[in-house]
């Protein structure tokens, strides 16, 4: 397919060659015989054949690109009159926002991520200081704090009919420390709706003003409704720590301390970090430099391909780690096994092994057994750091745009003291201030690895077969 698109003058390609060459990229986004078509029009001048299928393309391979072709690019490779110009804007119609805006979108997607990070901070803080549970209700459209004493008292008398307060603080609690670990629980959840119509307002602006292209208005709209749900997702983790915990962890036994389910707590995680990921994401697409002008050679942009083959599998991993993390918090295990590098005196716990060799009867121990849990989120965080460190020892040997190569280094250095963090935590039991380091700095490791891949974009303006020819060699 790059060869097809190197000439400049290319009569139109039959549907079959069409067929086998985008079956063979995977990259198909609608029937191939559609956009064989739409390619290979006929009758079309030359000009626009070759047009077309670099469009096509390009569409295809890069459907994230911020700039697709610039109005100038794409007018310089086919003559000049109506047709081409008007081809050309068509290019221009890729980009994520109108020409002009693109600071002023970035600039509100990093004050989102911003405050979703602070929204995740505060939610490992709420979680380990014991305030989570403290609200026995929840209305979607928000409550101020009680004003009076007996309203004060009611909600205490509320709390006081659930587990948390029965098992460890009945008789012990004064009506002074619930209104503490109350406060948190309430900032907490407006923090959230504040971050909800912070992203809102200006996105139904710029939807209105047509500032957003409609790719990214529709994808910017999916992230305000998984937010909105977001509410639902946390309400529903929340409300399962009121049941007793044997409910949602049959396989610990009786007499657990009250928590929520650790399944619940890593779906809200997981749907934190994805509305995270998706501000993060395009906010580096639109305030840092395209991949055309960071990878400005063929051999720059095929370094780019190289490193990305490799950086998307290390991502897999660190993902995984982060998901395992809220097993490990659900399950109180970082208070348990807390010394390193042994788990007490083994390397490998002997749980393990017994989950391991039965796998599908004890599956529900590896999300709920303590010594299975923490076991797994250790070697997770070894594979993290190993993959990263062959990621940053393989693009050094890479002729590497300096921007990518940078941030590419930078990112076992975060993922190595996440886990020396991690350590940290674990040895010292969990100290709250640790805690929250640890699961904020999760979401350090996850913000660099996302600013990786965003370097690592390849260009596409550039010739398409000069890059997949400095990628072959």
């Amino acid at each position: 397919l790059a060869s097809a698109c190197a000439g400049p003058h290319l009569p139109p390609l039959p549907l079959r060659r069409m067929r086998a060459m985008f079956s063979r990229l995977s990259v198909t986004r609608g029937p191939v015989s559609q956009v064989a078509r739409r390619v290979a029009a006929p009758g079309a001048p030359p000009w626009q054949h070759h047009a077309r299928q670099r469009l096509c393309l390009l569409r295809l391979v890069r459907p994230k690109s911020v700039a697709a072709v610039t109005l100038e690019q794409a007018a310089a490779e086919v003559p000049s009159g109506g047709g081409a110009a008007a081809f050309a804007k068509q290019a221009l119609e890729g980009g994520l926002v109108r020409e002009g805006y693109e600071r002023v979108v970035g600039l509100w997607l990093a004050g989102a991520s911003g405050m979703l990070f602070s929204m995740i901070a505060l939610g490992g803080y709420t979680r380990l200081s014991g305030s989570g549970l403290s609200m026995t209700d929840w209305r979607i459209q928000g409550r101020s704090l009680p004003l009076t004493q007996e309203a004060w008292e009611k909600e205490f008398e509320e709390y006081k009919r659930y587990p948390e307060y029965q098992r460890l603080h009945a008789g012990k609690m004064e009506l002074e420390e619930f209104k503490r670990i109350y406060f948190v629980e309430w900032f907490h959840r407006m923090w959230g709706r504040g971050a909800g119509i912070y992203f809102a307002l200006p996105l139904a602006y710029f939807v209105v003003r047509r500032i957003l292209r409609p790719q990214l208005a529709l994808r910017l709209t999916g992230l305000l409704g998984l937010g909105f749900s977001q509410a639902f997702v946390g309400w529903w983790m929340v409300r399962s720590g009121f049941d007793p915990p044997e409910k949602h962890t049959p396989t610990l036994g009786a007499h657990q301390r009250p928590r929520v389910s650790p399944y619940r707590l890593a779906s809200h995680w997981t749907a934190a970090l994805t509305l995270y990921c998706g501000c993060v994401w395009y906010s580096l697409a639109l305030l840092r430099p395209s991949p055309e002008a960071m990878h400005k050679t063929a051999e720059a942009a095929a370094a780019a391909l190289r490193c990305r083959r490799l950086a998307l599998p290390a991502a897999g991993v660190v993902a995984l780690t982060l998901i395992s993390g809220p097993f490990v918090a659900g399950n109180d295990a970082g208070r348990a096994y807390n010394t390193w590098p042994k788990m007490i005196d083994d390397w490998v716990p002997p749980e393990w092994l017994s989950t391991v060799s039965m796998p599908m009867t004890k599956w529900r121990h590896f999300f709920e057994e303590t010594a299975v849990v923490q076991f797994n989120h250790r070697c997770l965080a070894y594979t993290s750091v190993g993959s990263t460190l062959a990621l940053a020892a393989y693009a050094a040997t890479q002729p590497l745009a300096p921007g990518a190569a940078a941030v590419v280094r930078l990112l076992p250095l975060a993922v190595g003291g996440q886990m020396c963090l991690g350590i940290a935590t674990l040895l010292l039991y969990v100290p709250i201030e640790l805690g929250v380091a640890h699961q904020a700095g999760g979401v350090v490791v996850l913000t660099s690895l996302l600013t990786v891949l965003s370097a690592l974009r390849l260009p596409v303006a550039l010739p398409v077969a000069a890059v997949a020819a400095a990628a072959a060699a």
